[in-house]
């Protein structure tokens, strides 16, 4: 089964996403005390991740219109994106 052009775009992201975070492990571990630096990298990964998460949702989403037949099951899954979106 072949991936999906936006899934792989996905798991780029995620990729970006993993090194933003060790970034940040790395600063930790070598207790770098720049503190514009820690912030920035912080606000990134935080931004990368909200992105992230709407790219993801999006595409489940298409993928849920494409896939379901019944409108009752459609409504339904919808509304839990639509709920777990807004939990986060």
């Amino acid at each position: 089964m072949a991936i999906s052009e936006e899934k792989t775009k996905l798991v780029h992201r995620l990729n970006r996403i993993q090194g933003q975070l060790q970034a940040i492990k790395n600063s930790i571990l070598n207790e770098e005390t720049d503190c514009e630096n820690a912030i920035l990298l912080l606000k990134a990964s935080q931004q990368a991740m909200k992105k992230f998460g709407e790219a993801y949702i999006q595409d489940h989403l298409e993928t849920c219109f494409k896939e379901k037949k019944s409108q009752t099951h459609l409504e339904a899954d919808v509304k839990k994106a639509i709920k777990a979106a807004f939990n986060l």
